[in-house]
């Protein structure tokens, strides 16, 4: 029941978000994303190095968010935003990992193709002291994504295809042009992204 109104709570404060997208009561529905994850994650009563594992990856994705949402277009913010997602990332890895994601398989190649696919279309825009943070945070991405694909959980994979997609939205408005319905897309899938990614490792970290 408790997680049941957790999860509650926590699509109630996506609509607000997705609604508000351009108000300053952003400021207080976008952290609170990750922190009602955390709340869910305490709850599901999973083994304390898993449940600190999982506190730690949504810790960093709260920073990130936190960064990201700082007025104005300051390369500074967007770099801190980046490396606290860059943690998250590997955090993800390591916990995909833990769970036996650890074959070289076929996936790797269009994984790679797409990371530096976009990352050629990016470049022509992309500051110069940007690149090298934005390539490592891209093979982050991309490992990321290979290593869930090797889990047999639908739930995961939808969840990691997701976060790629809205890294590739956000990428995509803010080094080319941010389209009218920019926010919303890459809101969206990041609050889908995020949920089905914790709820997934929840479910199979409960299950060893």
């Amino acid at each position: 029941m408790k997680l049941n109104r957790v999860l509650v709570a926590y699509g109630i404060v996506s609509i607000v978000e997705l609604l508000v997208s351009h108000s300053a009561i952003r400021y207080v529905t976008k952290p609170l994303l990750m922190i009602l994850l955390g709340v869910y994650v305490y709850a599901f009563g999973l083994k304390p190095a898993v449940r600190n594992a999982l506190l730690f990856t949504l810790l960093f994705a709260w920073l990130g968010d936190v960064f990201l949402l700082i007025p104005g277009n300051s390369a500074l913010y967007f770099q801190l935003g980046l490396g606290s997602f860059l943690v998250m990332q590997l955090a993800y890895i390591r916990l995909f990992i833990k769970l036996g994601a650890t074959r070289l398989t076929y996936l790797l190649i269009p994984v790679l193709v797409y990371v530096f696919g976009f990352l050629g279309f990016l470049y022509p825009n992309l500051p110069g002291a940007l690149v090298p943070p934005v390539l490592v945070y891209a093979l982050a991405l991309g490992s990321m994504l290979y290593f869930a694909f090797q889990i047999s959980s639908v739930q995961l994979r939808v969840g990691a295809f997701l976060f790629v997609v809205s890294d590739s939205l956000l990428a995509f408005g803010k080094f080319y042009f941010e389209y009218p319905w920019n926010s919303f897309a890459v809101m969206s899938t990041y609050i889908l992204a995020q949920l089905l990614l914790i709820h997934a490792l929840c479910k199979l970290q409960a299950q060893r």
